[in-house]
């Protein structure tokens, strides 16, 4: 494979990967609209997305089994045709039911079709020295890519009619945009059979799963990114707080998701990666001060008056959150190896420490829906279930959940070293008796 034709391919790659999940996480951006464009209640659109976030965590164990069997190139032309079919149909707008099955298919095409053979398709345009750097840079250009189209679709549904409308159009043209990519990925991505065969096989099996459950840091590395998960799944339910309630102009409110989404998910997660390598040296007291960063966020936004005079100081300490939760994002699965995991068990640590990461899109978007209710209803209206105030609460406590499974992870990690250290010292030479 020639230099040319490698990074072409792996620019494909890199922008289907911005492009396949934009409607499955189209809430991050526009919450409200979405769920007006599709005929649901808010509540009915968090449970969709919930739905979707359960089959999304069973296909992170099936996918691998898919990947090893057949051609990444196949599998990414599919998942990437398929989501395009699925796309167009949400934007007809189909009822409860359709749109909850077509995303729960957007789950089997993502996660388990296109997202492990994706990254085997990465791992095979480089060697062992070139696999860092070319999934750093996926990262890089999967956040440029979605910031761009981003920016593209707030301006479209700004300029729409309504922003219903807009966000249907804009569904539709994440649809053509993933055909397209099908077609560039089926015509300009090579198979190097050889270089396939050498890459370690992605199905994670019954046995890896039990010893990676028998392992302590499996639970802990699997809280720990789930407490910091819970603040990155219930982002998309700033915007509703911040237009009805701090009375944010409709207008910015998609270019401020398109920047809390993806100018964070570039920019904060390799600053994360530095900060780890040069100051803390250490994930998991990196994470540690992450956690108390969330934490006061969450505690002023407790205490924050919800008034449209403290509308931007409530726009400020959202992006500070942001800081801390794609800071956290870039780095938390580096603790796996830190830790010494060997690596015939890192499979099936990684495996269940994603299962475990991933739950609160299993059940959080239908809780935060609940919780906020109606979010156009006038502040007068009593918040069902607690409304914002018990989002801040869960978030809180998530945060110092967090925190203390950073210091357990630390402590546990410290005794060991320290009684690895004391058991290679040499013995201790005897006093000679006093004369």
């Amino acid at each position: 494979m020639n230099r040319a034709r490698k990074w072409t391919g792996f620019l494909i790659l890199s922008m289907s990967c911005g492009i396949i999940f934009q409607v499955a996480y189209i809430r991050f951006v526009f919450l409200g609209p979405t769920a007006e464009a599709l005929h649901l209640s808010t509540q009915d659109y968090g449970n969709i997305i919930s739905v979707f976030g359960i089959v999304a965590i069973v296909m992170y164990f099936a996918g691998g089994w898919f990947a090893d069997k057949f051609s990444p190139k196949v599998l990414v032309t599919l998942g990437l045709a398929g989501t395009g079919v699925l796309d167009l149909y949400i934007a007809q707008a189909p009822g409860y039911t359709g749109t909850l099955v077509a995303h729960a298919l957007m789950a089997v095409m993502g996660t388990g079709l296109y997202w492990p053979a994706l990254l085997k398709a990465i791992g095979m345009l480089g060697d062992a020295s070139e696999q860092g750097r070319l999934f750093g840079f996926l990262e890089g250009a999967r956040g440029v890519t979605s910031t761009l189209v981003g920016f593209v679709g707030t301006a479209l549904v700004a300029t729409a009619v309504t922003q219903a409308a807009g966000v249907t159009w804009l569904i539709r043209l994440y649809g053509i945009l993933a055909f397209v990519l099908a077609a560039l990925v089926w015509f300009f991505v090579e198979s190097d059979k050889e270089k396939l065969a050498a890459l370690d096989s992605s199905t994670v099996t019954l046995k890896q799963l039990w010893r990676a459950a028998r392992n302590k840091y499996t639970w802990l590395i699997g809280l720990t990114v789930m407490m910091m998960y819970c603040f990155y799944t219930t982002l998309g339910y700033f915007s509703p707080l911040l237009e009805h309630r701090y009375g944010i102009a409709a207008g910015l409110i998609g270019v401020i998701g398109v920047v809390r989404t993806y100018v964070f998910q570039f920019a904060a997660g390799p600053a994360g990666g530095v900060v780890v390598d040069k100051v803390t040296r250490s994930t998991p007291r990196f994470l540690r001060w992450m956690f108390v960063g969330c934490a006061v966020a969450a505690a002023l936004f407790l205490v924050l008056p919800r008034s449209t005079a403290f509308g931007w100081v409530a726009v400020a300490l959202m992006f500070l959150l942001c800081l801390f939760v794609f800071a956290s994002r870039g780095v938390y699965f580096a603790t796996v190896g830190e830790v010494e995991i060997p690596a015939n068990e890192r499979g099936g640590v990684l495996g269940l420490v994603s299962g475990i990461a991933f739950l609160p899109d299993a059940f959080l978007p239908s809780l935060a829906a609940w919780w906020i209710g109606d979010p156009s209803a006038s502040p007068a209206v009593p918040e069902r279930g607690g409304g914002y105030t018990t989002m801040f609460v869960f978030l809180l406590a998530a945060a110092l959940l967090g925190l203390l499974f950073t210091t357990l992870t630390i402590r546990i990690r410290r005794r060991e070293l320290a009684a690895r250290a004391a058991a290679s010292a040499p013995a201790t030479t005897e006093p000679a008796p006093a004369l």
